[in-house]
């Protein structure tokens, strides 16, 4: 099978596994990337995460959500914060309240986090591993975030291949140019071979 071949199995593996996972863990998009440096030291920037679902009655305070930003100034933005406080009075709703910042969310403007908002819960995080996605990510679940999401998925994913194919071709060319230079060495091993054959000829000739 061809390299490229192999390799397109592989993206293909990939996202039938996410896929997957987004099955069976009930989430329309399982995961995400840390954006900022509001949840540091425990989440940083760039860490890629994995979701479950989560709805507001089973939270808890100290549990990290992924919620998709409410205020007019960042609507539709993901947000990963830690569940700081749950509100009572008929409807369930969150005070969320990133690690590193000085005041929760709901201070600067952000509604309420509720089931209408949440994304889902963070499981599992891996260090560093999320600068791919943090350049693709949808930034909302609206049709236009969605639309921009796949705009700059066809984009990166075009650079992706150009430099792939930029690569491969420095690859081939040093490839090639080194049989040349096994190919020319080897001729020119050659003549004194046939010359050392041609003396022990005459030597044995002469006996």
């Amino acid at each position: 099978m061809r390299e490229w071949a192999r390799e397109l199995l592989w993206l293909a593996a990939i996202v039938i596994a996410i896929v997957a996972y987004s099955a069976s863990v009930g989430v329309a998009w399982p995961i995400a990337v840390v954006s900022s440096y509001s949840m540091e030291p425990t989440l940083r920037l760039g860490d890629f995460v994995f979701l479950s679902s989560a709805a507001c009655e089973t939270l808890k305070p100290g549990d990290v959500v992924v919620y998709s930003a409410r205020n007019p100034l960042w609507a539709g933005s993901w947000i990963i914060h830690r569940v700081h406080q749950k509100l009572g009075g008929g409807t369930c709703a969150l005070v969320t309240w990133g690690d590193n910042n000085n005041a929760p969310d709901q201070s600067i403007g952000e509604p309420p986090v509720d089931n209408r908002n949440i994304i889902g819960r963070v499981v599992l995080a891996v260090p560093y591993v999320g600068v791919f996605p943090l350049v693709v990510r949808p930034q909302g679940i609206d049709a236009r975030s969605l639309a921009l999401w796949l705009l700059r998925l066809v984009a990166f994913s075009a650079a992706v291949m150009a430099f792939y194919v930029y690569f491969r071709g420095l690859e081939g060319a040093a490839v090639g140019a080194g049989k040349r230079r096994a190919a020319r060495a080897a001729s020119r091993r050659l003549p004194r071979r046939e010359s050392h054959a041609a003396r022990g000829g005459r030597r044995r000739g002469a006996s």
